[in-house]
């Protein structure tokens, strides 16, 4: 029983890190908490956010919607 409280705190402690990390890696390109709550309230995954954003983290550009 030990074992499986020591996973799920583990597992805690990994998702909100990838929270705090999904968080930066939006805001860096300009989306607001709220924005990406609102994308995910409308049906995106993180996964395509995710791939949607990072070509543009590592170029270090913003996502340009005339492209």
């Amino acid at each position: 029983m030990d074992n499986i409280e020591r996973s799920a705190e583990l597992n805690r402690e990994l998702v909100e890190c990838a929270i705090v990390e999904v968080l930066e890696i939006a805001q860096r390109q300009g989306i607001t908490p709220i924005d990406f709550i609102q994308l995910l309230d409308s049906g995106m995954r993180i996964s395509d956010f995710l791939a949607a954003l990072i070509p543009c983290a590592n170029g270090n550009r913003t996502i340009d919607s005339d492209s």
